[in-house]
C-alpha cells in the first residue's frame, strides 16, 4: 500500500487519473491554473473524478490538497479508495456515486507548500468578499513572532517573546489568533486574501458540473496535521444537535464528532472562510453532512513550526540551498511523515472512514 504514495505533484497526479481510467461509469473534469508552472514545469490542474450513476441521488464528495503537501498523504488515499473500488473491496451502493477532488490546490501541492499561489491558506478563503473581511487583531501582535526571522538568534528570541505573550494572554487566544484566520497581512500565516481565488473558483466549477439536483452530499476534507499520530481527527462543522450533526454521530461515532477542543486542550478556533462552509453553500438546498478530517502528524507546537516553515520557504531570500532543502523535508515530515506505519496507518484507516460513510448511504 506505500507504492499509493508519490514523490511529486506530478507523479500523485498520474497515478490519480490513471487509477480513475480503470473504473467503468467515471466522469473527469480537469481545470487548469492559468499562469503557472509546477515545480518541474507541469501543468498545475484541479482535476474532479466522478464514479457512479450519474442520476444518483446521493454522492461521497472527498478533497484532497486544499492545503498543497497535505495532499501527498489525501492523493494517495483517493488512489488507494479508486482501486478499491477497481477492485471491488469497496462497492458502491444503489443510488450513490462518489465524487473525488484531487488537488484542489495544485501550486502549493506542487511546490510542497500549504498555500497557493498567492499565500492564500484556501481553508479561509471561502467568505464573502463583497462584505468586510473578517478581523483578527491578535494576529498582528503576534506575526512578528512568527515570521521574518532569517538568524537562529532571532528565532530564539521570537520564540520567547511569544512564549511570554501566550503567558499574558492564553493558549486560548493564541490558537485563535493563529487559527481562526487573517486577511489583512499577505505575507502572513493562516492568511484568506482579499478575493475569491482560482481554486475556489474552480470547486464551485465541478460542484455545479457533477452535483446538482442531489438529495445528500456526504462531504470530506481530507487533510495532516492535527490530533493524534496516525488517527483520525474529525471537525464537524454542521451545526450540533441538528440532524446534520446526528447523521455525523451515527456514521462515525459521536465520541469523534462531539470534539469541543481543537486540539492540545485548546478551545476550537472560530475558523473563518471554510472549504466545508464554501462547498455547502455551492449544493444549495442540498442536504449537507460532513467533516474536515486530519490525521495527526506532530504535537501542535512542531505544526507551527512547519506553518512557519512553509512561511520562511516563501518569503526568505536570505536562505541557501542547503537551507531551502532542509526547511523542505521539516515542512514535508510535519505534514506527510515518511514513517511506514504511520502512512499505512492513514491509508487503512481513512479507507475504513470512507466505507463507513457508504454504509450510512445506503440505508
Amino acid at each position: 500500500m506505500l507504492d499509493y504514495y508519490s514523490q511529486s505533484y506530478d507523479e500523485a497526479r498520474s497515478a490519480f487519473l490513471a487509477a480513475a481510467k480503470n473504473v467503468a461509469q467515471t466522469r473527469v473534469l480537469s481545470q487548469e491554473l492559468p499562469g503557472y508552472q509546477g515545480a518541474m514545469g507541469e501543468a498545475l490542474t484541479q482535476d474532479a473524478v466522478y464514479i457512479g450513476d450519474p442520476d444518483a441521488k446521493q454522492v461521497l464528495v472527498m478533497l484532497c490538497g486544499t492545503h498543497g503537501l497535505e495532499g501527498y498523504a489525501s492523493s494517495a488515499l483517493l488512489t488507494a479508495f479508486i482501486e478499491a473500488v477497481h477492485q471491488r473491496s469497496i462497492v458502491l451502493p444503489t443510488g450513490v456515486a462518489v465524487l473525488l477532488v484531487h488537488a484542489v490546490n495544485p501550486y502549493g501541492f506542487s511546490y510542497m507548500l500549504r498555500t497557493n499561489e498567492r499565500n492564500v491558506d484556501l481553508n479561509r478563503n471561502f467568505i464573502d468578499f463583497s462584505t468586510a473581511t473578517p478581523v483578527n487583531p491578535l494576529y498582528a501582535q503576534i506575526h512578528p513572532l512568527l515570521c521574518g526571522a532569517t538568524s537562529a538568534q532571532q528565532q530564539q528570541d521570537n520564540a520567547q517573546a511569544l512564549q511570554q505573550w501566550i503567558a499574558e494572554h492564553g493558549k486560548n487566544n493564541f490558537f485563535r489568533a493563529l487559527f481562526d484566520g487573517q486577511y489583512d497581512i499577505e505575507e502572513g500565516l493562516i492568511y484568506g486574501g482579499q478575493a475569491r481565488q482560482w481554486s475556489n473558483l474552480a470547486l464551485e466549477n465541478v460542484v455545479h458540473e457533477f452535483l446538482q439536483d442531489k438529495e445528500k452530499v456526504v462531504f470530506i476534507d481530507w487533510h495532516t496535521g492535527l490530533g493524534e499520530y496516525g488517527h483520525a481527527f474529525y471537525l464537524c462543522f454542521n451545526e450540533p444537535g441538528s440532524s446534520e450533526w446526528q447523521e455525523c454521530c451515527e456514521m462515525w461515532g459521536q465520541d469523534n464528532i462531539e470534539t469541543k477542543a481543537g486540539f492540545d486542550g485548546s478551545e476550537r478556533p472560530k475558523y473563518s472562510g471554510l472549504v466545508f462552509n464554501g462547498v455547502r453553500g455551492f449544493v444549495g438546498k442540498t442536504r449537507f453532512v460532513g467533516a474536515v478530517i486530519e490525521f495527526g502528524t506532530t504535537p501542535p507546537e512542531y505544526t507551527i513550526s512547519g506553518l512557519q516553515a512553509d512561511n520562511r520557504l516563501r518569503f526568505d531570500s536570505t536562505l541557501s540551498d542547503s537551507e531551502r532543502e532542509q526547511l523542505k523535508a521539516d515542512a514535508f515530515d510535519a505534514f506527510c511523515p515518511l514513517a511506514p506505519e504511520w502512512r499505512l496507518d492513514v491509508l487503512k484507516e481513512g479507507l475504513r472512514i470512507s466505507e463507513r460513510a457508504l454504509h450510512s448511504m445506503s440505508k
